[in-house]
Order: structure tokens, then C-alpha cells, then sequence
């Protein structure tokens, strides 16, 4: 009996005292309540908004973007410039690869080629990174939005959904930055 209270007492222990629950989320509870509520209604509106159903890629790349914007609202990842600018150049870079498989023979060789599809892939996150570091913004969820245009082939409709979404994202954030907290 006194291991079992022992054992109950040591996991309390470790729930209160921050090792498996966050140290802040005792004094700030209610803004990690809103926070990532705030974050799962920005999804929700921006999916309600575009009312397109698209690639888990392109999905993804704009889902972290609510998680960076929402739960570290004033890191440098969250500033409007980044969010919106490096899902533009996210999207710009990721239609410049696409555009590549329109030129004659070599689409036909890159779509039978795993090889040269995952290529072009990854030298569009590694292009739209470099460019995002050059014009100051660095947001990684972009390097996704590159990646799923380049997999997943263009798509006007998934270019636009990101394009939206990073801009709710951003407007969002500037109107409710000072009620919001860094949750870690």
C-alpha cells in the first residue's frame, strides 16, 4: 500500500512540477486554453473559408503555421512578414519546379522516375529555404508548402488555400498579439 501511494505521490510529483506538464501551465492556464483553442478555430475558419479539400501536404504546411503563430505568438517565426512571405516564396518556388514538368520529354522522364520527382522535391525546399533566409522570411512550415506544390503538382486551388491561410494566420495574430503568451 505505501508503494502504491508512494507511486501516486511520484507522478503528481511529476505532473505539477513541469517534467511531463509545463511549468507555466499552472499560472497561465487559461491562455493555454485559448491559445490552442485559437489555433484549432484559425484552422477551421481558413478550411470553412477556401471550402477546398487538398493535398496532407499543403494541409500540414499551413496547420504548423497555426501551431508556431498561436502557441509562440511573439517569436520571431510568428511575425506577419514570415508567415505570409515565406508561404509566398513557398508558393512561388513550389510552381517554379511544377512548371518544370511541363517542358516536353522531361515531364514524361520525371513522372517515370521517383528518382527525379523526389530531386526536384527537395531542391524546392532547398531553394525556397535559401531564398526565405535572403529576404528574411524564414517560416519552415513554408519549405511544406514548396514540397506539397512540387509532389502533389500545381494546383491554382492549394497555391490560393495557402495563400489565404497565411494571411488569416497573420491577421489573426496582429489583432490578438497583446492578449497572447509564449506557452513555452
Amino acid at each position: 500500500m505505501l508503494k502504491k501511494l508512494d507511486s501516486r505521490l511520484s507522478v503528481r510529483f511529476l505532473l505539477l512540477e513541469g517534467r511531463l506538464i509545463d511549468r507555466k501551465f499552472r499560472r497561465h492556464w487559461k491562455n493555454y486554453l485559448f491559445q490552442c483553442a485559437l489555433s484549432t478555430l484559425a484552422l477551421l475558419l481558413i478550411l470553412l473559408v477556401v471550402d477546398v479539400v487538398l493535398r496532407a501536404a499543403i494541409v500540414v504546411a499551413i496547420a504548423s503555421s497555426a501551431f508556431i503563430v498561436f502557441v509562440r505568438p511573439h517569436s520571431e517565426a510568428s511575425h506577419p512578414q514570415r508567415v505570409v512571405g515565406g508561404h509566398v516564396v513557398g508558393v512561388v518556388v513550389g510552381a517554379a519546379f511544377s512548371a518544370l514538368y511541363l517542358i516536353p520529354g522531361f515531364g514524361e522522364i520525371a513522372e517515370g522516375t521517383p528518382f527525379a520527382r523526389n530531386l526536384m522535391a527537395v531542391l524546392s525546399v532547398g531553394l525556397s529555404t535559401l531564398i526565405m533566409v535572403l529576404t528574411n522570411t524564414e517560416h519552415a512550415p513554408a519549405a511544406g508548402t514548396a514540397l506539397g506544390l512540387v509532389v502533389h503538382g500545381w494546383e491554382p486551388s492549394a497555391a490560393l488555400f495557402v495563400l489565404i491561410g497565411a494571411i488569416m494566420l497573420a491577421v489573426v495574430h496582429t489583432l490578438l498579439r497583446p492578449r497572447l503568451t509564449n506557452l513555452f
